[in-house]
């Protein structure tokens, strides 16, 4: 009976000793790994600080000085500063180019303008050889160092106008611009706009480097009209439609208080149902002055909002931010007309009836009466 109790024995003091003994050895092998791993940090970074040390000693004068010019140069040179460069890096392609002395000195005179270096933008410059390097790191500071290619595109051109504006500016042909602007997927046009990069180029003035490729200057241009678009708040499924409302309201609207009345009465003609007969639509296809014809207002075509329902098809020009926001929050009206009645000063006269629009057209002939025709 006696044996029955003896099967499962109580855990004796020898075993427990066991286990712990194993715990604390366990313990010594992780200190003993940790500190291996720290030894071998510790001599990688002394390595490495002695690499960067002996790589600045290398510019030292033979008598342990640091070389550096005193004055502020002679003569130009061009320097190419790379996206990512850091101070040593800048320091060298200075030092190579004969704009300063050593890397040594460059590297002071970051560290001694705390920030400094950090407003350096990316890019070509031209600078005197010979700096001090105070002063070498002063003029990549200076934004007329800077070589730059800016393109302003205004609001309302078309695409037509500002494929040729960047052909002049970059130095590529007509040609090969359309080449480009013909692969929209390389620009990143969102698929919103079906292909179609007419109102996906926004107006502003842009800044480049002097070797820049027009994919690059249209690519930034068709971003640009994204980011406007996303910071309005603008549903990406109403891209489009606003950027062909907003390019109308460019197109028509003689000042910025007007825009949201004009995109009021593109509104409230296309809820009746009623054509938009804008001038401007007729003018994207047909060449002429600022009135348009009986004759040309029968010429077909899907841009001719005289003879077409709803909208054109697509943008008729690029639009401002101003516009696009006119387009997407539209005021609240009764106006279902407006003509430009003094095409100098931009006055423009809204109607709610057709009386009321006749009597403001009658001023516009006057107007083109007194000044010579329209």
């Amino acid at each position: 009976m006696t044996d029955l109790f003896e099967i499962e024995a109580p855990t004796t003091t020898t075993s427990l000793e066991l286990r712990r003994l194993q715990r604390d050895a366990r313990r010594h092998q992780r200190r003993i790994r940790t500190l291996i791993a720290s030894a071998i940090a510790l001599v990688v970074f002394a390595l490495g600080a002695s690499i960067a040390w002996n790589f600045l000693q290398a510019f030292k004068s033979a008598d342990g000085t640091v070389a550096d010019y005193t004055g502020y140069g002679q003569g130009q040179v061009q320097i190419i500063i790379n996206v990512g460069d850091d101070g040593l890096a800048v320091g060298k392609t200075l030092q190579e180019n004969g704009v300063v002395a050593s890397v040594d000195a460059f590297w002071n005179a970051c560290l001694a303008k705390p920030g400094a270096f950090e407003k350096v933008q990316p890019g070509y410059y031209v600078l005197p050889k010979e700096m001090k390097a105070e002063y070498a790191l002063s003029a990549l500071l200076d934004r007329d160092r800077k070589i730059e290619k800016n393109i302003t595109i205004v609001e309302g051109k078309t695409v037509e106008w500002i494929l040729d504006k960047v052909a002049s500016i970059t130095g590529y042909s007509i040609e090969e611009v359309q080449a480009v602007a013909a692969d929209v997927e390389a620009l990143g046009l969102p698929e919103e706009a079906g292909g179609n990069l007419e109102g996906w180029l926004f107006p502003s003035t842009y800044s480049f480097d002097p070797d820049v490729h027009p994919q690059d200057v249209l690519a930034k241009m068709v971003q640009t009209t994204v980011t406007v678009l996303e910071r309005n708040g603008i549903p990406r499924e109403d891209w489009q439609e606003t950027l062909i409302i907003a390019s109308l309201i460019e197109r028509e609207a003689g000042s910025d208080a007007d825009r949201p009345l004009v995109s009021s009465v593109i509104q409230n003609r296309l809820s009746r149902g009623m054509h938009l007969e804008f001038c401007s639509t007729i003018r994207y296809f047909l060449p002429g002055g600022l009135s348009v014809t009986t004759a040309e207002t029968q010429t077909k075509n899907p841009y001719n909002t005289y003879l077409n329902a709803g909208l054109p098809p697509g943008p008729i020009a690029s639009p401002g931010e101003a516009s696009i926001k006119a387009a997407y929050e539209p005021a609240e009206s009764n106006y279902l007309f407006f003509v430009t009645v003094n095409p100098v000063t931009g006055e423009t006269r809204f109607a709610a009836t057709l009386p009321e629009h006749n009597a403001n057209k009658a001023l516009y002939k006057q107007w083109c009466t007194d000044n010579g025709g329209c």
